[in-house]
């Protein structure tokens, strides 16, 4: 096995284990989540929905689905920090010392980000739905609303805004990091805010109110994005590791390797180029721990 093969299992085998973390943080949270399940329902049906309003369920086990499915919702969400945590963990060995710190406080701004998404989710839009949707009905139409559709529509909103609200989080690192310039994100608004809205639409149910819920406060954070991003921008390029210090003694040229030589031969001037390619590629290599033996290879086999 070589050593690119040995680094990439080793970084399978991390991926693996902040998976194997992150599910079980899910799942230690979903048992509590689980009893917590028919509190939350009811205080959302109370809060959300007109007076008097009931669900409804049409299967014999669609209240337990539902109360698992809720269940996980909240594990879920109480188990993000530990999930965004795992994630900079991974990939903190890639970064320098800067962006770890970058790293490090962009996971207290996404955990906020989520939940602040979340709750305007829950606490904005769907009552604002729910209103709408009661202003249909009249005598010769009742709403029936199934506790699976309520459940999933409030599990898809509160998600589409915790996960929409991460763009000021991934914006401002990218440019941090120096992978993109803050002109280019500007010069790039008008297809950025196209996406914005294309995202809103598949990620919110299909009426043009949820839409604009969700498209215009991301619009309005990807404005705020760069302003924060302009801030952050780096005025210099990040300081680049130094080279190893290089020996006191002036290595040798070949060609006065050659020269001083006593036998000026064919062999012995092949032998000086292998040994100044040999140094020029261990030189190169050093910074990565990496030692190549080629030409010393090369050179064992012309003797």
């Amino acid at each position: 096995m070589n050593a690119s093969d040995a680094g990439f299992l080793t970084h399978l085998e991390a991926l693996r284990q902040v998976l194997w973390r992150s599910v079980a943080a899910v799942g230690v949270l979903l048992v509590p989540g689980f009893f917590a399940a028919p509190e939350v329902l009811g205080f959302l049906v109370r809060f959300t929905c007109p007076p008097d309003f009931k669900l409804n369920y049409f299967t014999p086990m669609e209240p337990l689905i539902v109360q698992l499915k809720l269940g996980l919702f909240l594990a879920v969400v109480a188990a993000m920090p530990v999930i965004l945590r795992q994630a900079a963990r991974f990939v903190a060995p890639a970064l320098y010392e800067h962006e770890r710190r970058a790293a490090g406080r962009a996971v207290a701004a996404a955990t906020l980000l989520f939940l602040a998404g979340a709750a305007v989710g829950l606490f904005l839009v769907v009552p604002l739905m729910m209103k709408f949707s009661a202003a249909y009905a009249s005598e010769s139409l009742a709403p029936v609303i199934g506790i699976g559709s309520f459940v999933n529509l409030v599990g898809l909103l509160a998600l589409s805004f915790g996960v929409m609200f991460q763009l000021p989080v991934v914006m401002v690192l990218l440019v941090r990091c120096g992978v993109v310039e803050v002109g280019a994100l500007k010069r790039s608004r008008p297809l950025a805010v196209t996406v914005i809205f294309i995202l809103a639409a598949l990620l919110t149910p299909p009426d043009v109110v949820s839409q604009l819920l969700l498209g215009v406060p991301t619009w309005l954070l990807f404005e705020a994005a760069l302003l924060v991003a302009a801030r952050c921008s780096p005025r210099n390029p990040p300081p680049e590791e130094p080279p190893p210090a290089r020996s006191a003694v002036p290595e040798r040229t070949a060609a006065a390797v050659a020269e001083e030589s006593p036998e000026n031969d064919a062999e012995t001037a092949l032998d000086a180029v292998y040994r100044e390619s040999y140094r020029k590629k261990r030189r190169k290599n050093r910074r990565f721990g990496m030692i190549n033996g080629h030409y010393r290879t090369k050179r064992g086999g012309k003797k």
